[in-house]
């Protein structure tokens, strides 16, 4: 190929790159067709459009593309890798394994592939496996984000045979190891809570030296798939609660500060409840939901909020503030915010809102573009009680925000948080309103 004509075609790809990473995806589409339509054997553009069509969900094009880069070069790492994601996304998961396990036959090093094969197997529920091929990829590559997003949150519900893979499974084994010394309970002061979060810290700086975690939100979950991103999917693009979230109730608990916050992390994980209901707790980073710290109890019904709430109240009252204040709530904030009514709870009244059926045609349409990718949905376990690596984290982030909003209660557990990044950029722009929430009485 002459040096003038690979170097317009390295200009164009280029350009293409440019318009992908910009957000311009549709026009990337296009205009890396175009080039293949000229240079039919250049198997960078044919992965690059294989990439292009992937964030597209257009999996049977990029198939088409990342096979062809392959035929052309044997042993294209990424190609493989590639073609495994479009596999996993069309369902065919022994083929997706297929292609994975190629890509790392091929560079024993391949940190995503052995990330991606992880990811296959924790789908299919083969988590000692998953945690293997998870820990591959961190020891070829420490700071690889994903795989240690995917580990740290696969130790929250799976406890490996062996727990000597990696530094970020003896941190979390240690972790277990220290709340079960402080046997934590209910009527944890503030001296506990301070000398818990001193050694849990500890352990993590011992034993891990570079990670990155954005999470804030402490879960101990059921085996019941809500199903969120498809509810919200219907409402973002229809303006429609789905009927299933009409049957969607929680508990909202709202700490006034982190102190509090931390103490009521303690009720959920020794929370015995008759269904194991879904709960979690969290500091408020949406940017038009109102509010600071809350803790959420997942229901089925008005029915079984309150027989939660009765159970529950007096706990909450006696271990965190007697004024605490507790409500029950239907479905999400978001849709309440756009229907009025939705936010009343019991069915008694005029205004109670039921499902419109004809929504129905619009959910169904949701549902067909949802069955286009055919990845198999992972099956929810129930957490492990206790704390984690996980848990520790997203107590850091918890103090990084309760600092940012001048909540000095933060000093009590402690001022030697891990500082987070994610937490100051994220909250900045709404910084004076979360500052002002908690400000109120």
């Amino acid at each position: 190929m002459a040096q003038s004509k690979l170097e317009n075609i390295k200009s164009f790809i280029s350009e293409i790159i440019h318009l992908f990473q910009s957000g311009s995806t549709e026009e990337a589409l296009i205009k890396s067709e175009n080039l293949i339509k000229k240079e039919k054997e250049v198997p960078f553009l044919l992965n690059l459009n294989g990439i292009i069509n992937i964030n597209l969900s257009n999996w049977d094009k990029a198939k088409i593309s990342l096979k062809k880069a392959i035929d052309l070069d044997k042993n294209y790492v990424e190609a493989y890798n590639n073609l495994g994601i479009v596999y996993n996304n069309l369902g065919e998961i022994e083929k997706a394994i297929k292609n994975f396990s190629l890509s790392i036959r091929i560079k024993n090093d391949y940190a995503n592939g052995y990330n991606n094969l992880g990811s296959a197997y924790d789908d299919l529920g083969e988590s000692e496996n998953a945690i293997n091929n998870y820990s591959k990829a961190l020891e070829f590559d420490p700071k690889h984000a994903e795989a240690q997003k995917n580990l740290i949150h696969i130790l929250t519900y799976y406890t490996p045979v062996n727990k000597n893979y990696n530094s970020i499974i003896v941190a979390n084994e240690n972790l277990r190891k220290i709340g079960n010394n402080f046997n934590l309970k209910l009527n944890k002061n503030k001296f506990d809570l301070a000398t818990l979060f001193k050694s849990s810290n500890k352990v993590i700086q011992d034993n891990i030296k570079e990670l990155t975690f954005f999470e804030t939100q402490i879960y101990r979950r059921n085996t019941i798939d809500l199903n969120c991103n498809r509810h919200h999917k219907a409402f973002n693009k229809f303006n429609i609660i789905p009927k299933f979230c009409f049957s969607c109730f929680k508990i909202q608990i709202e700490p006034k500060n982190v102190l509090d916050l931390f103490k009521l992390f303690l009720i959920f994980d020794s929370l015995k409840l008759q269904n194991n209901n879904t709960r979690k707790c969290l500091i408020e980073l949406r940017p038009n939901i109102s509010g600071t710290y809350k803790g959420l109890i997942y229901c089925s019904s008005m029915e079984e909020v309150n027989k939660i709430l009765k159970d529950i109240t007096p706990i909450l009252k006696k271990v965190i503030d007697n004024n605490l204040k507790i409500i029950a709530k239907r479905g999400c904030s978001e849709f309440a915010d756009k229907y009025k009514d939705y936010k009343e709870t019991n069915k008694e009244e005029t205004n109670f809102m039921k499902y419109n059926n004809l929504w129905k045609e619009k959910e169904k349409i949701i549902d067909i573009n949802e069955a286009k990718n055919k990845k198999r949905k992972k099956d929810f376990k129930n957490s492990i009680s206790g704390l984690s690596l996980s848990d520790v984290l997203i107590m850091n982030n918890w103090l990084n925000y309760a600092k940012e909003i001048d909540d000095s209660t933060y000093k009590n557990i402690s001022e030697d948080m891990f500082y987070s990044d994610y937490i100051s950029n994220t909250i900045s722009p709404q910084l004076k309103k979360r500052k002002n929430e908690f400000l109120k009485p």
